[in-house]
Protein backbone atom coordinates (compact mmCIF):
# COMPACT_ATOMS: atom_id res chain seq x y z
CA UNK A 1 0.00 0.00 0.00
CA UNK A 2 1.36 3.40 -0.92
CA UNK A 3 0.66 6.91 0.23
CA UNK A 4 -1.46 7.61 -2.83
CA UNK A 5 -3.75 4.70 -2.03
CA UNK A 6 -4.52 6.26 1.33
CA UNK A 7 -5.05 9.68 -0.12
CA UNK A 8 -7.33 8.08 -2.74
CA UNK A 9 -9.39 6.57 0.10
CA UNK A 10 -9.82 9.95 1.76
CA UNK A 11 -10.88 11.58 -1.50
CA UNK A 12 -13.44 8.90 -2.27
CA UNK A 13 -14.87 9.05 1.23
CA UNK A 14 -15.03 12.83 1.14
CA UNK A 15 -16.88 12.54 -2.17
CA UNK A 16 -19.33 10.13 -0.57
CA UNK A 17 -20.01 12.81 2.00
CA UNK A 18 -20.36 16.12 -0.53
CA UNK A 19 -15.99 4.71 2.17
CA UNK A 20 -11.18 3.72 4.95
CA UNK A 21 -8.68 6.38 5.28
CA UNK A 22 -9.74 9.50 7.16
CA UNK A 23 -6.62 10.65 8.93
CA UNK A 24 -6.35 14.01 10.61
CA UNK A 25 -5.15 16.07 13.44
CA UNK A 26 -8.21 17.49 15.15
CA UNK A 27 -7.71 21.08 14.08
CA UNK A 28 -10.51 22.77 12.22
CA UNK A 29 -11.55 26.24 11.18
CA UNK A 30 -14.99 27.20 9.91
CA UNK A 31 -16.67 30.33 8.66
CA UNK A 32 -19.43 31.69 10.89
CA UNK A 33 -21.57 34.80 11.01
CA UNK A 34 -19.42 36.23 13.79
CA UNK A 35 -15.91 35.45 12.54
CA UNK A 36 -13.81 36.53 9.62
CA UNK A 37 -13.59 34.34 6.55
CA UNK A 38 -11.17 31.44 6.93
CA UNK A 39 -7.95 31.74 4.96
CA UNK A 40 -7.30 29.11 2.33
CA UNK A 41 -3.84 27.69 3.19
CA UNK A 42 -3.37 26.17 -0.27
CA UNK A 43 -1.65 28.00 -3.09
CA UNK A 44 -3.69 26.07 -5.64
CA UNK A 45 -5.71 28.47 -7.84
CA UNK A 46 -9.37 27.72 -7.14
CA UNK A 47 -12.40 28.74 -9.15
CA UNK A 48 -13.67 32.25 -8.48
CA UNK A 49 -15.92 33.31 -6.93
CA UNK A 50 -15.64 30.80 -4.10
CA UNK A 51 -15.76 31.11 -0.31
CA UNK A 52 -13.97 28.88 2.19
CA UNK A 53 -16.41 26.81 4.25
CA UNK A 54 -14.02 24.62 6.23
CA UNK A 55 -10.28 23.93 6.55
CA UNK A 56 -9.11 20.71 8.21
CA UNK A 57 -5.51 19.71 8.91
CA UNK A 58 -4.59 16.29 7.50
CA UNK A 59 -1.77 14.21 8.97
CA UNK A 60 -1.20 10.50 8.37
CA UNK A 61 1.32 9.82 11.13
CA UNK A 62 -1.14 8.45 13.69
CA UNK A 63 -2.68 6.21 11.06
CA UNK A 64 0.66 4.95 9.78
CA UNK A 65 1.82 4.19 13.33
CA UNK A 66 -1.34 2.15 13.97
CA UNK A 67 -0.98 0.26 10.70
CA UNK A 68 2.64 -0.55 11.45
CA UNK A 69 1.70 -1.77 14.93
CA UNK A 70 -1.17 -3.89 13.57
CA UNK A 71 1.04 -5.53 10.93
CA UNK A 72 4.76 -5.02 11.64
CA UNK A 73 5.75 -6.89 8.47
CA UNK A 74 3.19 -5.28 6.22
CA UNK A 75 3.70 -2.46 3.75
CA UNK A 76 2.61 0.94 5.02
CA UNK A 77 2.22 4.28 3.22
CA UNK A 78 4.61 7.16 3.67
CA UNK A 79 3.72 9.90 6.11
CA UNK A 80 2.10 12.98 4.64
CA UNK A 81 0.47 16.14 5.90
CA UNK A 82 -1.49 19.03 4.52
CA UNK A 83 -5.02 20.37 4.43
CA UNK A 84 -8.48 19.57 3.22
CA UNK A 85 -10.17 22.77 2.07
CA UNK A 86 -13.89 22.85 1.31
CA UNK A 87 -15.26 25.85 -0.55
CA UNK A 88 -18.69 26.88 -1.80
CA UNK A 89 -19.40 28.61 -5.09
CA UNK A 90 -22.51 29.83 -6.93
CA UNK A 91 -21.02 28.49 -10.18
CA UNK A 92 -23.03 25.85 -12.04
CA UNK A 93 -21.62 22.36 -12.53
CA UNK A 94 -21.28 23.16 -16.24
CA UNK A 95 -19.00 26.07 -15.32
CA UNK A 96 -17.03 23.90 -12.89
CA UNK A 97 -16.73 21.14 -15.49
CA UNK A 98 -15.18 23.71 -17.81
CA UNK A 99 -12.81 24.84 -15.04
CA UNK A 100 -11.70 21.25 -14.35
CA UNK A 101 -11.24 20.61 -18.07
CA UNK A 102 -9.08 23.73 -18.29
CA UNK A 103 -6.95 22.52 -15.37
CA UNK A 104 -6.43 19.18 -17.10
CA UNK A 105 -5.40 20.88 -20.32
CA UNK A 106 -3.20 23.47 -18.63
CA UNK A 107 -2.08 22.40 -15.12
CA UNK A 108 -1.15 25.20 -12.72
CA UNK A 109 2.50 26.23 -12.77
CA UNK A 110 4.75 23.71 -11.04
CA UNK A 111 2.19 20.89 -11.20
CA UNK A 112 1.56 18.09 -13.68
CA UNK A 113 -1.25 15.61 -14.15
CA UNK A 114 -0.90 12.67 -11.81
CA UNK A 115 -0.97 9.08 -13.00
CA UNK A 116 -3.18 8.40 -9.97
CA UNK A 117 -6.46 9.79 -11.31
CA UNK A 118 -9.88 8.92 -9.88
CA UNK A 119 -12.90 9.52 -12.10
CA UNK A 120 -15.17 10.93 -9.42
CA UNK A 121 -17.93 11.54 -11.94
CA UNK A 122 -18.45 7.82 -12.58
CA UNK A 123 -20.77 5.74 -10.41
CA UNK A 124 -20.46 2.09 -9.35
CA UNK A 125 -22.11 0.98 -12.60
CA UNK A 126 -19.55 2.78 -14.75
CA UNK A 127 -21.96 5.52 -15.76
CA UNK A 128 -20.32 8.93 -16.01
CA UNK A 129 -22.30 11.98 -14.94
CA UNK A 130 -20.17 15.09 -14.58
CA UNK A 131 -23.23 17.04 -13.46
CA UNK A 132 -22.85 15.29 -10.08
CA UNK A 133 -19.09 15.55 -9.61
CA UNK A 134 -15.86 16.10 -11.50
CA UNK A 135 -12.22 16.09 -10.46
CA UNK A 136 -8.55 15.91 -11.29
CA UNK A 137 -5.29 15.12 -9.48
CA UNK A 138 -1.89 16.81 -9.79
CA UNK A 139 1.62 15.94 -8.64
CA UNK A 140 4.73 18.01 -8.00
CA UNK A 141 7.69 16.13 -6.50
CA UNK A 142 6.40 15.17 -3.02
CA UNK A 143 3.23 17.23 -3.25
CA UNK A 144 -0.12 15.94 -4.47
CA UNK A 145 -3.31 17.94 -4.95
CA UNK A 146 -6.75 16.40 -5.43
CA UNK A 147 -9.45 18.69 -6.81
CA UNK A 148 -13.13 17.77 -6.65
CA UNK A 149 -16.10 19.84 -7.78
CA UNK A 150 -19.50 18.51 -6.74
CA UNK A 151 -23.17 19.42 -6.59
CA UNK A 152 -24.27 18.59 -3.01
CA UNK A 153 -27.92 18.24 -4.03
CA UNK A 154 -27.01 15.79 -6.80
CA UNK A 155 -24.71 13.83 -4.48
CA UNK A 156 -27.52 13.59 -1.93
CA UNK A 157 -29.94 12.39 -4.63
CA UNK A 158 -27.49 9.72 -5.80
CA UNK A 159 -26.37 8.27 -2.45
CA UNK A 160 -28.83 9.64 0.08
CA UNK A 161 -29.49 6.28 1.84
CA UNK A 162 -25.76 5.71 2.32
CA UNK A 163 -25.33 9.20 3.73
CA UNK A 164 -28.22 8.61 6.11
CA UNK A 165 -26.60 5.36 7.25
CA UNK A 166 -23.28 7.13 7.88
CA UNK A 167 -25.03 9.98 9.65
CA UNK A 168 -26.90 7.62 11.97
CA UNK A 169 -23.77 5.78 13.12
CA UNK A 170 -23.20 8.03 16.11
CA UNK A 171 -26.78 7.40 17.24
CA UNK A 172 -25.93 3.73 17.76
CA UNK A 173 -25.58 2.90 21.49
CA UNK A 174 -21.99 3.03 22.66
CA UNK A 175 -22.09 -0.62 23.72
CA UNK A 176 -22.71 -1.67 20.13
CA UNK A 177 -20.47 0.97 18.58
CA UNK A 178 -17.50 0.20 20.84
CA UNK A 179 -16.23 -3.01 19.17
CA UNK A 180 -16.39 -1.41 15.72
CA UNK A 181 -14.56 1.69 16.94
CA UNK A 182 -11.95 -0.42 18.74
CA UNK A 183 -11.18 -2.47 15.64
CA UNK A 184 -10.95 0.62 13.44
CA UNK A 185 -8.59 2.20 15.98
CA UNK A 186 -6.30 -0.83 15.81
CA UNK A 187 -6.26 -0.91 12.02
CA UNK A 188 -6.07 2.75 11.00
CA UNK A 189 -5.42 4.68 14.20
CA UNK A 190 -8.86 6.29 14.41
CA UNK A 191 -12.27 5.11 15.51
CA UNK A 192 -15.19 5.42 13.12
CA UNK A 193 -16.61 8.01 15.52
CA UNK A 194 -13.39 10.05 15.25
CA UNK A 195 -13.45 9.81 11.46
CA UNK A 196 -17.00 11.18 11.44
CA UNK A 197 -16.13 13.99 13.84
CA UNK A 198 -16.54 17.46 12.27
CA UNK A 199 -12.82 18.06 12.89
CA UNK A 200 -11.88 15.21 10.54
CA UNK A 201 -11.76 15.35 6.72
CA UNK A 202 -14.70 12.96 6.41
CA UNK A 203 -16.78 14.64 9.11
CA UNK A 204 -16.03 18.06 7.67
CA UNK A 205 -17.23 16.91 4.24
CA UNK A 206 -20.41 15.48 5.77
CA UNK A 207 -21.09 18.78 7.53
CA UNK A 208 -20.41 20.74 4.36
CA UNK A 209 -22.84 18.56 2.44
CA UNK A 210 -25.56 19.18 5.01
CA UNK A 211 -24.89 22.92 4.95
CA UNK A 212 -24.78 23.26 1.17
CA UNK A 213 -27.43 20.82 -0.04
CA UNK A 214 -30.15 23.24 1.01
CA UNK A 215 -28.58 26.12 -0.91
CA UNK A 216 -27.98 26.93 -4.55
CA UNK A 217 -24.24 26.39 -4.10
CA UNK A 218 -21.75 23.86 -5.45
CA UNK A 219 -18.78 22.52 -3.48
CA UNK A 220 -15.09 22.46 -4.28
CA UNK A 221 -12.88 20.14 -2.25
CA UNK A 222 -9.09 20.44 -2.29
CA UNK A 223 -6.85 17.86 -0.63
CA UNK A 224 -3.38 19.43 -0.74
CA UNK A 225 -0.73 17.24 0.88
CA UNK A 226 3.03 16.86 0.99
CA UNK A 227 4.98 13.70 1.74
CA UNK A 228 6.92 13.98 4.99
CA UNK A 229 10.47 12.81 5.56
Amino acid sequence: MCVRVKRRAIVLLCLTALAAGGCTTHTQSQTTATTQLVRNPSSFPVYQPASVVTVVAVDSRQMVTAMRHADPKGSVPDNYAGHEIILSTPASMAQLNGWVAGLRAHPPQGLHLSEDQVDVGTDAHGTRNASVADGVTFDAHKRQVWVIAADPKAVRARIGPLLDLIGSYQKVPGLLRGPIDDEAKKQVGYTVSEMLDPASPVGAALNALKRLEGTNQRAIVLLDTTQLQ
